[in-house]
């Protein structure tokens, strides 16, 4: 089970560096949920979709790159650096998993 949530993380990671909305949505289950440190948690996948959507419209170059994928149980952490235009920022995306989605997001920021 592990190597396929590498492998749905990395789609996940692709998805986001290439502002691919409706892929990052396809990985994301009806009841997912985001947290971190900006918006703190929102619920639904809708409401994640307007916050990654709002993301996406905020900058005019962004990259995600993981630098690592490690994955134990149902449970994938990302350590990844994000450029958004001249902003760089380094941190772990910590991914819970149900039934080949995301069910939670938490991402911790290296400040």
């Amino acid at each position: 089970m592990s190597v396929q949530l590498k492998d749905l993380s990395r789609a996940y990671v692709a998805a986001f560096n290439a502002k691919n909305a409706a892929g990052c949505a396809a990985l994301m289950a009806d009841d997912f949920s985001l947290e971190d440190p900006v918006v703190k948690r929102v619920e639904g996948k809708e409401a994640a979709m307007r916050v990654v959507e709002g993301i996406f419209a905020s900058c005019n170059k962004l990259s995600f790159v993981a630098r690592n994928i490690f994955a134990d149980g149902d449970t994938t952490l990302i350590e990844f650096v994000l450029t958004l235009d001249d902003k760089v920022l380094t941190g772990i995306d910590l991914i819970e998993w149900r039934n080949g989605k995301m069910h939670e997001l938490r991402a911790y920021l290296d400040v």
